[in-house]
């Protein structure tokens, strides 16, 4: 992997290269060590080490963005020639939005030493055979294990640069039985939060509940989103509803709600980098240092996400949370939403008659106004009454606005995990609501 030096000098030749344009450069490193796993036998563990080097030159109302992971000088050289060259054939469109200039440099080292010798692949291969072998017979495993570092670098023709470095382990296990699955999953930067075993044994408990499954009509039911499912509705939410860009389209379901009520008062998002269950990143894809932003304070909408795009259209400063996607503006990548009162299962026990959630996929995003979304239910769906898990329901598709089901929220427990996103991770508590509408159901 490159370390900070190397990047710079990168970013020093790549500059020299496109003198005369104005040029950000961003470097992208990843060393990734995976162990996957299936049919409870681990039948893969294959290290990757992939550095991209991004160059983007801009011009008159236009700018021209090329990618390479040959970063020798001549590989370098040629990149910068064609991105220069491919200025000539993009057609003006917006002014360009002004680069980063403050603060000149920004350097944050999170690698914990101590979680790079815990989950080597000897150790990862270890820990998941000792798991593996408390599986009963008719039960089988599937699943990854991984240790990634990654790091981060930019520098622009302001004399602006970047470079930030982290590692994070992410485990995940799905169990399953002739009768249904149980899933869970674990990741962090730090070694006293992973509890691997731990995790492992609920995903093969949920998979021992989630026999002789029941079907139940469509309709609406209490429900407690665990976290998976609470963080698989903020990633759709992330993208259509939190970003500057998707409230200038109006295509937002936040669009001219500034200051206004739209969820439940016991609901508060914020975006924090700097919180410690998210992987810091203190500046984003453009160079523009990462702000904490509270997104929904007590209901109320408080701020949105800008990349420097977005910014410049709205008269503000970039926030800092461009990802490279002019298309989509800023998007946030580490939500924290507040926490409640209790645990899950004294969520469980104060629930007459529910339905227990354990995450969704196939999801999408039916009308973005109404923050209207479905998908199915995955590796779960359990029944609740009389404050008891009674036993296990088949899965089905929900259609709802969250707009209408957050502001049905019986529920929010204290404790919170982390939950994967694409470019980070989010920390979300469960999560009960009233009335949650269930439109079709399965036969899986």
């Amino acid at each position: 992997m490159l370390d900070r030096d190397r990047s710079y000098d990168i970013i020093e030749f790549v500059l020299k290269e496109a003198e005369g344009h104005p040029t950000r450069v961003m470097i992208t490193s990843q060393e990734e060590g995976l162990t996957r796993y299936a049919n409870s036998e681990i039948h893969q563990n294959v290290a990757e080490d992939v550095t991209t080097v991004t160059i983007t030159v801009t011009g008159d109302k236009k700018r021209s963005r090329l990618s390479t992971t040959a970063y020798d000088e001549e590989g370098l050289r040629e990149a910068v020639a064609d991105a220069v060259e491919n200025l000539n054939y993009i057609p003006p469109g917006e002014d360009q939005p002004p680069p980063s200039t403050e603060p000149q440099e920004l350097v944050a080292d999170h690698y914990n030493e101590a979680l790079a010798a815990g989950f080597e692949v000897e150790k990862r291969a270890q820990i998941l055979k000792d798991c593996l072998d408390t599986l009963g017979e008719g039960y089988q495993a599937y699943g990854k294990f991984s240790h990634k570092e990654s790091r981060l670098s930019f520098g622009n023709s302001e004399g602006v640069r970047r470079f930030a470095r982290n590692n994070e382990v992410d485990f995940s296990a799905l169990v399953s039985a002739a009768g249904g699955t149980g899933y869970a999953s674990t990741g962090s930067s730090r070694p006293d939060d992973l509890d691997v075993p731990g995790t492992f044994a609920r995903a093969y408990e949920k998979a021992k509940m989630n026999q002789d499954r029941e079907g139940v009509e469509p309709g609406r039911y209490t429900v407690i989103l665990e976290p998976l499912a609470v963080g698989n509705i903020l990633t759709f939410m992330s993208f259509v509803g939190f970003s500057a860009r998707m409230v200038q389209n109006r295509a937002s379901f936040l669009t001219g709600k500034m200051g206004e009520k739209v969820f439940d008062e016991r609901i508060t998002i914020v975006d924090d980098h700097m919180d410690e269950n998210t992987v810091s990143l203190p500046f984003d894809f453009e160079g523009y240092p990462r702000q904490k932003v509270t997104l929904v304070d007590r209901g109320v909408v408080r701020g949105m996400v800008h990349d420097s795009a977005s910014a410049q259209k709205d008269g503000v400063e970039s926030t800092g949370h461009s990802v490279d996607m002019p298309q989509r503006g800023g998007i946030p990548l580490h939500l924290v939403m507040a926490g409640g009162e209790g645990d899950l299962e004294q969520m469980i026990a104060g629930t007459e008659e529910g339905l227990l959630i354990t995450r969704f996929h196939y999801m999408n995003v039916v009308n973005p106004r109404e923050a209207l979304m479905t998908g199915l239910t995955r590796d779960g769906v359990f029944r609740v009454a009389g404050g008891k898990i009674v036993g296990a329901v088949k899965n089905m598709r929900f259609t709802d606005s969250m707009l209408r089901a957050l502001n049905h929220v019986a529920g929010i427990t204290a404790e919170r995990e982390r939950t994967p996103f694409f470019f980070g991770n989010y920390c979300v508590p469960a999560i009960k609501i009233e009335g949650f509408h269930f439109t079709g159901a399965t036969e899986a």
